[in-house]
């Protein structure tokens, strides 16, 4: 019996140590707070030009020289949360006498990928989307500008508790569709703001560990060139 039950532990693995040696033999457990992003839409600039917003803050006496540049790593630290892409392959139905009908792939849906940030004092972040969204069509006109003026890659990364990339995901010619609107209540003094955004992409790519780490140094280098 004492065999039988060694085989059958060793096909069958199901007793609490054999998960906790899985798990340390994988590196540990997921963790959904490891995480880093990386956007910069292509019409921004190094330079803070919102002219309006620094003269505010010169009345309010919160100024600083911070403010006079556009970080793209701002928006990475003020992303609370986002999710990494899923897949949904279509299929349809195939019809053949004497079977039963069987499904064919047809083609590849890309869910859309919803962002939410926290909002300073400033309104950063909710500038930053709106910009970006008025640059995809002009909400006068209704003209819809090239798509090298509004779509950009997008980096999410999936982190370790080193903050190394394990999982990457390039969001191909991505642009905001979506900005939610901001609720403002009196019902409590202490309640911050959060901004929903989503976003549409042509395709995604997945990456590994260390193409996810390059591309998301040559995603901020990008940036910066852009920027300057």
């Amino acid at each position: 019996m004492g065999l039988f039950k060694d085989i059958k532990n060793t096909t069958n693995p199901n007793t609490i140590d054999d998960l906790k040696a899985t798990i340390s033999k994988r590196g540990g457990v997921s963790q959904a707070n490891r995480f880093s992003i990386t956007m910069t839409p292509p019409t921004q600039s190094l330079l803070n030009l919102d002219l309006q917003s620094m003269a505010a803050s010169a009345l309010s006496g919160t100024f600083s020289l911070g403010g006079l540049v556009n970080d793209p790593r701002d928006i990475t630290i003020l992303c609370q949360s986002c999710s990494l892409p899923g897949r949904l392959v279509q299929t349809g139905d195939y019809d053949s006498i004497g079977r039963n009908p069987r499904k064919y792939p047809v083609s590849v849906v890309d869910e859309d990928i919803t962002f939410s940030f926290l909002l300073t004092n400033d309104y950063y972040v909710k500038k930053f989307f709106d910009r970006w969204q008025g640059s995809v069509i002009d909400p006068v006109t209704n003209l819809v500008s090239y798509p090298a003026q509004y779509k950009t890659d997008v980096i999410i990364q999936q982190l370790d508790r080193n903050n190394t990339p394990v999982y990457g995901v390039k969001l191909i010619g991505a642009y905001p569709t979506g900005v939610n609107s901001i609720e403002l209540s009196n019902e409590s003094a202490d309640a911050t703001h959060s901004l929903s955004v989503t976003m549409v992409y042509d395709r995604f790519e997945v990456e590994g560990a260390i193409s996810s780490l390059v591309s998301g140094v040559k995603n901020k280098l990008g940036a910066l060139r852009r920027l300057i």
